[in-house]
């Protein structure tokens, strides 16, 4: 029972919502089949103190009359039911969760029942309901136009021909939520396209952009918002548009819920990303300080966990900046909002990119050993890592036969895109080629440098290029 999908769909509840969940079965309004009933009562004293399970047939006697004998199939059938009920529960509790819904199907409701005395009262919620909401992303404007369709139902029979109707206010929001979106899925594609080739159709979007470009929509927020984050993919070299986002997202981010806030700040991050990675030195404490504001924020946390690249990130761009005490500090307190599946090795991984920062290598090596190479990311990180430590204590047989490993590694990985594995064989090679210089042959350390400098995609280029600097000099 414990393996099955319905047990599972209950383990997230918490002791509150098991309660409501229970009143929720055993309402007659939603089920009146005492056997659901025994059976959720057993699954849910089994969550609160798990003893030894019981098999199929013993929770059989406990939910239906003891003489019946087994039938696996109405065994089945109950858990399904059971599963249904959970699921309804769910949909209900983010209905209840959402007052302005439930007014939009009240007043579909008053129209299609012809309802007359109802209308006045739910109509003057309705609109107050709207007015009142705390979030405002793209979908808000969609519960208006929502509203104020079946405001237009409820009231035209009773609006004069030569009265204005509310038709101006349905295509405005609308066009609000319309446009909001588009926007925001036109940005996904961006950024996708910048990661990947991959290509994209999604009409109307040049008349849309030019639209936006020409119209005033300062008071609609998803609308302003993602038309700048639009312009920091498509002008990046126009820096303020990043400074015209940032001052946006200070000003309405609080209007948009959880998830949505951690895309617009990625999206904002992705920029000052790709400035520092080009080379634009000064992005690197700017990244740093926005991702220590979003931090004091609660902005990169979702559902209350933080993603791993979220997390990898801030330590890589902490130890640039030599800021070793606050990333310690940070691997500690922030590990535990990961995923429990990443805690160990992005723990382990970030504690020893800060002693390889630190220059204590022998602690880099031990600590490698213990991170779990089943993660292709933290695989190909650790061995970049590696291959740098033996590099730097002068381990050269080490060094090359990690090499050799970490290549035969890549060309076996079939899950790994191409142009990665192109970035990590070239690098190789040219640690490879770094390994075997001379401080004397001035001129092989030069064009090496060069190459470097030139090519694009070079893992662990900044490194490198140190190396080369100090064996010039």
């Amino acid at each position: 029972m414990r393996e099955t999908k319905l047990y599972k769909a209950l383990i997230q509840l918490n002791g509150r919502e098991l309660n409501r969940l229970h009143r929720f079965v055993t309402s007659p309004y939603f089920n009146r089949n005492e056997a659901i009933v025994k059976l959720f009562e057993w699954i849910r004293e089994d969550l609160k103190n798990q003893k030894e399970e019981l098999s199929k047939q013993e929770l059989w006697t406990i939910c239906f009359d003891q003489k019946d004998q087994y039938d696996d199939g109405r065994f089945r059938k109950l858990q399904s039911d059971l599963l249904k009920l959970v699921e309804e529960y769910y949909a209900q509790e983010a209905f209840e969760a959402n007052p302005i819904h439930k007014a939009k199907y009240l007043l579909e409701t008053i129209y299609l029942k012809d309802l007359k005395e109802l209308q006045s009262g739910s109509l003057k919620s309705a609109k107050q309901l709207a007015e009142e909401q705390n979030m405002k992303p793209a979908s808000y404007y969609y519960y208006k136009y929502e509203i104020e369709q079946n405001i237009f139902n409820l009231t035209r029979s009773q609006v004069e021909r030569s009265s204005k109707s509310n038709i101006e206010e349905i295509a405005e929001n609308l066009d609000r939520f319309y446009l909001g979106e588009k926007l925001r899925y036109y940005c996904t594609i961006l950024n996708h396209q910048n990661l990947a080739d991959i290509d994209y159709k999604m009409l109307f979007i040049d008349e849309i952009i030019e639209h936006v470009k020409t119209n005033d929509y300062n008071n609609v927020p998803p609308i302003l918002i993602y038309y700048q984050i639009l312009l920091t993919y498509t002008e990046p070299e126009n820096k303020t548009h990043y400074i015209q986002l940032k001052e946006l997202i200070d000003l309405h981010i609080h209007l948009f819920p959880e998830p949505e806030k951690k895309e617009i700040i990625d999206a904002a991050l992705n920029y000052g990303i790709k400035r520092m990675n080009a080379g634009e030195v000064e992005y690197i404490r700017e990244v740093f300080n926005f991702y220590r504001g979003a931090l004091e924020k609660g902005l990169l946390l979702v559902k209350g966990q933080m993603t791993p690249w979220s997390f990898k990130n801030i330590v890589t761009i902490g130890l640039r900046l030599k800021e070793f005490d606050w990333v310690e500090n940070f691997i500690y307190s922030y590990n535990l909002y990961l995923e429990p599946r990443f805690q160990s090795n992005a723990k382990t991984f970030s504690l020893a990119q800060l002693y390889f920062y630190k220059k204590d290598y022998p602690n880099v090596i031990g600590l490698l050993s213990k991170v779990e190479y089943n993660d292709m990311s933290y695989n190909l990180d650790s061995k970049t890592l590696l291959m740098a430590s033996y590099y730097e204590l002068d381990e050269m047989d080490a060094l090359s036969s990690l090499l050799d490993t970490f290549r035969v590694y890549l060309n076996r990985n079939k899950e790994l895109p191409a142009f990665r594995r192109k970035h990590y064989l070239t690098t190789i090679s040219i640690v490879r080629r770094l390994a075997k210089i001379v401080a004397s042959d001035k001129k092989e350390i030069e064009k090496l440098q060069k190459e470097v400098e030139a090519t694009q995609g070079v893992v662990s280029k900044n490194w490198i290029l140190e190396k080369l600097s100090i064996l010039k000099s």
